[in-house]
């Protein structure tokens, strides 16, 4: 892009107000070209008017459905999390014990060092249905998770069950927007590891109505146990 067109080019700080988008989400859409912006010698954003105007029109288009890489996941889909208004529906083949870190939004929902189960019963007790699908949680959250539901007063909109089989990796939030991707809960899935960046995940965000109801409907057969009468892991679940 050429840097003298002054007069095409707005600051990042306007374009993710524009597209009401957070550093990352924004930080994602350049990667992936879908944003045509560069730093100046300064490290501030230059960036396309022409190609925000372009990608806000198409995604009134696709409905907002987008790919989402690596840490991206905290933001996207932690976040989003966190910020639920009425519902959490979470499938993942791990949940390991982490803690919430926070980020460039700040505030509540974003608190250093809370752990993100104890968040989760936080969003039952004021009334967020929350229901998660996990077939190998750690036994560090497993006390975790009994510990804080004992503290919590067994929040009653806070419901869990094992399935021994699952190995899909999906959220529902506020049946709104979902994502669908390859990242477990845990730190190295959700690009907050400790020692490392976190793992390489790929995923998509969606708020296609279509979409969310298929994802929906997916979990409800879980949920529902409708493939528990012929599993032969059934008894397996049982245990835990």
């Amino acid at each position: 892009m050429a840097s003298n067109n002054d007069d095409k080019l707005i600051c990042g700080r306007t374009a993710r107000k524009y597209l009401n988008c957070s550093k990352a989400e924004f930080e994602n859409l350049v990667n992936q070209g879908r944003i045509q912006a560069y730093r100046d010698e300064y490290m501030r954003w230059k960036v396309s008017k022409e190609s925000v105007l372009n990608y806000a029109k198409q995604s009134q288009v696709s409905n907002v459905t987008r790919f989402i890489t690596n840490k991206s996941h905290y933001e996207e889909v932690v976040g989003r999390i966190c910020s639920a208004k009425s519902s959490i529906r979470i499938m993942t083949a791990n949940f390991k014990r982490f803690r919430l870190k926070p980020t460039e939004n700040q505030g509540r929902d974003y608190n250093d060092g809370t752990p993100f189960i104890e968040r989760l019963m936080e969003k039952a007790v004021q009334g967020v249905s929350v229901q998660i699908v996990c077939s190998n949680p750690s036994e560090s959250f497993t006390e975790e998770w009994q510990d804080y539901y004992r503290q919590m007063g067994e929040p009653e909109l806070f419901e869990y069950m094992f399935c021994d089989r699952n190995h899909a990796k999906l959220a529902i939030i506020d049946d709104k927007l979902a994502y669908v991707g390859s990242a477990n809960v845990t730190p190295a899935g959700l690009g907050q590891g400790v020692f490392t960046p976190g793992n390489f995940e790929a995923g998509i965000i969606t708020e296609n109505q279509e979409v969310i109801s298929s994802i929906k409907d997916f979990f409800t057969m879980i949920w529902d146990e409708k493939y528990c009468i012929n599993c032969h892991r059934a008894e397996k679940c049982n245990e835990q």
